[in-house]
């Protein structure tokens, strides 16, 4: 069996799922549902200090 054709799940740092698709910041993985969410999110909303919040551990997890 070809170990390229298969799918991985992986935790998304932002929602706590297990998702198979996404992007990869540092060594965090964030699914594609909220990676829709933070580039859509205005500075006004409520949801963007918790955004910000999240983000920020994943920086500071990788200093």
């Amino acid at each position: 069996m070809n170990n390229l054709n298969q799918h991985y799940q992986q935790f998304c740092v932002m929602c706590g799922e297990q998702k198979e698709n996404g992007i990869y910041i540092h060594s965090g993985f964030i699914c594609d549902q909220c990676e829709s969410e933070i580039v859509k999110t205005e500075v006004t909303d409520e949801k963007y200090n918790y955004i910000v919040q999240r983000l920020k551990k994943l920086w500071l997890k990788n200093a």
